[in-house]
């Protein structure tokens, strides 16, 4: 691992320990150091070795914007989400405000949009009535698990992003963690938790549903957009703060069934090999310390999340090698997830082969916007990522 990356891991790690402290670091690595905070959303942390660069005071106004930008978040999720429930809509808060509250210092955990969970799905087209009668714009976003509105504060001009979920995350091409996922997170099993924020009460997931939401975002990330170390800081801080009511052995048995033991077990570790998550915690779960280096490293390369995971195209698994087969694979699955009641006639399976590819060609240049040629790149590249992890193909499954 570069130096860099080594320098800029003991610094978070004390931050997420709560630890003073002070690392070492070479005066030729600072810009670098700046730059990777950037990347990450942590400049906070960060800050207190830069003092140097060039760019100081705009990092020092980068987090007092950051902690400013919290509060005008936390008053927006009030807003919604008490506007929603004045008219017996109850929605689950997701991410944001929810695990910020289990950072030692809220206000620097980097908050973007507001994301909200809709768990009965009659519940959705009166969310959109309400919202849209109280002034939150609609905006179009192909997506298969939210709606994206943005609203305007009259009085600021401030501008803001409400996802409003009708699922937890976007659909697989793996049908069973699909099916899973809806289970888990349907109006029939779901429990309601509480969470008081400022006083004000929201509803959560519970906790061992929410590690397991957790680990399906990142998941998402890691395969279409950057990951971000803030993501795994987000996940040391709720385990922390929340070990003695989770569930540890059903959140192997749902990760065992969805194939993604692997992705949760390298998070783990790597939460406790370089973020100072306590060994106490599932102790027992563990994994190859070069594969969790080459995970981290991955990590820190690609920075934090950004793009709309919706656009991009990830296979159904992981493969050694990449041909037309793979394709063509790859290419009967999607035909599956398109056609789940035609599928079940082989004989319909060439007409719906030929269906699958035009819609492929059609979602490439107007939904992508790039070519054939550079999709299938980026499938070989995302490829690398689920081997490293052995997404929905694990050999212990």
């Amino acid at each position: 691992m570069e130096r860099i990356y080594e320098t800029y891991l003991k610094i978070v790690k004390n931050a997420c320990t709560d630890s003073h402290r002070t690392e070492s670091v070479n005066p030729a690595d600072l810009p670098t150091l700046a730059e990777l905070a950037q990347n990450h959303c942590t400049v906070p942390y960060v800050l207190p070795y830069l003092k140097s660069v060039s760019n100081y005071p705009f990092l020092k106004s980068q987090v007092k914007n950051m902690m400013l930008n919290y509060y005008q978040i936390e008053h927006f999720t009030l807003l919604t989400v008490s506007l929603l429930r004045d008219h017996n809509i109850d929605c689950y808060l997701l991410k944001g405000l929810s695990l910020a509250a289990c950072y030692p210092v809220p206000e620097y955990r980097k908050l973007g949009d507001l994301d909200l969970y809709l768990a009965d799905p009659a519940d959705l087209s009166n969310a959109q009535a309400v919202l849209e009668s109280s002034g939150y714009v609609p905006e179009e976003e192909l997506n298969d698990h939210h709606l994206v509105y943005h609203y305007t504060f009259p009085k600021t001009g401030r501008h803001f992003l409400l996802e409003l979920h009708y699922r937890v995350v976007g659909q697989y091409q793996y049908n069973r963690a699909n099916q899973l996922v809806d289970s888990i997170y349907s109006p029939t099993n779901l429990k309601k938790s509480t969470q008081t924020i400022h006083g004000y009460a929201y509803t959560v997931f519970p906790p061992t549903e929410y590690v397991f939401y957790m680990i399906h975002h990142m998941l998402k990330h890691y395969l279409y957009s950057g990951f971000g170390i803030r993501l795994l800081c987000d996940f040391t801080f709720y385990l922390k703060c929340h070990e003695n009511e989770i569930d540890f052995h059903r959140i192997h048995e749902w990760c065992r069934e969805s194939r993604i033991s692997h992705l949760y077990e390298i998070i783990l570790e790597c939460c406790r090999k370089y973020l100072g998550l306590p060994d106490s915690i599932d102790a027992n779960t563990h994994y190859s310390p070069d594969d969790c280096q080459d995970f981290i490293t991955q990590i820190l390369k690609d920075g934090d999340m950004g793009t709309d995971i919706s656009q991009s195209l990830i296979g159904s698994s992981s493969y050694q090698k990449i041909n037309f087969f793979t394709y063509f694979k790859e290419g009967h699955v999607q035909m599956k997830v398109r056609f789940p009641r035609a599928r079940r006639f082989p004989l319909l399976w060439p007409a719906l082969w030929i269906i699958t590819f035009l819609c492929f060609i059609r979602n490439t240049y107007t939904v992508r916007n790039t070519t054939l040629r550079q999709t299938l790149h980026d499938f070989k590249k995302s490829n690398q990522k689920t081997k490293l992890v052995k997404i929905f193909e694990n050999s212990d499954s």
